[in-house]
């Protein structure tokens, strides 16, 4: 019952460490090229750890958030990129950071950054941990380049996206753990142990 390889949505799964490592190379980076932000705005809600690490290596006090719906769970694409949550800070005449996990179609930054220019700062500059040459919208700043597409799971969406995974997996008529996991790893290319399905699968619904 595995999927036809054309079906395939390769995944890759990041560690906490790996991501903070990114972190500090892409505070560096900014640092470096001399754009000294008063305020750091993080899209929720995958910029929003990154956002609070950066602050703390760039020593940024002011962070606030907006809210972008795009992307659904697990690889599910919603329809056109909006803001959900609006800004609630006063960046007028600010040097803003805008900042997000990683780039995919480029529209989610897209839509941020023309609603932030309405709010009139002194200027926006645009950092991600990851940017995938999909997307048509390229940021300020970016630790690494990602030509060959695939779904990258950050640590913040583990378990949802492995939840959301399973559930359709299930949905096939799976349903032993063994099957379970050799699934994962044919449409997913995700290996995890017969433990971790063990704990997901006491949580998910029948």
């Amino acid at each position: 019952m595995s999927l036809p390889a054309k079906k395939q949505l390769k995944c890759e799964i990041l560690s906490w460490r790996a991501v903070a490592g990114d972190a500090k190379k892409l505070s560096r980076m900014i640092q470096d090229s001399a754009y000294n932000p008063h305020i750091v705005v993080a899209i929720g809600r995958g910029g929003l750890v990154p956002a609070r690490i950066l602050c703390d290596y760039m020593h940024i006090k002011d962070l606030t958030a907006i809210k972008v719906e795009h992307w659904g769970i697990a690889a599910t694409p919603d329809k056109k990129a909006v803001i959900k949550f609006p800004l609630n800070a006063d960046i007028k005449d600010k040097k803003v950071l805008l900042v997000d996990d990683i780039t995919d179609t480029g529209d989610t930054l897209r839509v941020s950054i023309e609603y932030l220019k309405g709010f009139k700062p002194k200027g926006i500059r645009t950092a991600v941990l990851l940017h995938k040459t999909s997307s048509d919208v390229i940021p300020d700043y970016y630790v690494k380049k990602i030509a060959k597409w695939r779904w990258i799971i950050f640590p913040w969406h583990v378990w949802e996206d492995l939840t959301s995974f399973i559930k359709k997996i299930k949905e096939c008529g799976i349903y032993s753990i063994r099957d379970i996991r050799r699934e994962l790893k044919n449409r997913y290319c995700i290996d995890i142990t017969i433990k971790t399905i063990r704990e997901i699968l006491s949580e998910v619904k029948q």
